[in-house]
């Protein structure tokens, strides 16, 4: 809402609030680090984010190498964890350290609704997250997991399952911190 109240005020006209609403000068780019220490622990940080329709996220791999990927049957038959029509996405691996090329990539979010997604070779080890776009409405990724077994989807593991933040507290805080980063 604040994106639209400062384009309101750029404007200096209220019948600018839909024009802005869906603009792409104002829309945000939000990063998510894509984490591996020393350890061995492999992580998204944030784990979850509220961000506007239009937005879009960067992973910037940080340590180690990662994917990004859609819970959605186009990505190895996994689970709909996206709203219905929305566009999957997949990184593949990314091998680079940033800030070398290679080392980000970007997707962006036009279609309201809770986005589950994992890292493919962390998935096991519960490096997902969660993003909501605008209002987290009722489409998959708010179904308990498991909902379509009819469906015969690769299920999301439940060492994953436990890893993800809750949708109520993605959209009471706007950002929720990977609990292995919440003393980094």
């Amino acid at each position: 809402m604040n994106r639209i109240l400062r384009c309101m005020a750029a404007t200096g006209a209220a019948i600018a609030l839909v024009a802005c609403a869906a603009s792409p000068a104002f829309a945000r780019v939000v990063e998510i680090r894509m984490v591996q220490t020393p350890a061995g622990e492999a992580y998204f940080d944030p784990a979850g984010i509220h961000i506007a329709p239009g937005d879009t996220v960067r992973w910037v791999q940080m340590s180690g190498f990662h994917s990004t990927t859609a819970y959605a049957p186009q990505n190895g038959n996994h689970e709909l964890r996206i709203p219905a029509g929305a566009k999957p996405w997949d990184s593949d691996i990314l091998l680079a350290d940033h800030p070398k090329k290679g080392s980000t990539f970007e997707h962006v979010f036009t279609v309201p609704g809770v986005y589950d997604y994992f890292c493919k070779p962390h998935e096991m080890a519960g490096m997902v997250g969660r993003i909501i776009v605008g209002d987290p409405g009722d489409g998959p990724g708010t179904q308990p997991f498991g909902y379509a077994p009819d469906r015969h989807w690769n299920p999301v593991p439940e060492a994953a399952q436990k890893d993800f933040p809750p949708a109520a507290e993605i959209m009471r805080q706007g950002v929720v911190r990977a609990p292995q980063a919440a003393g980094k």
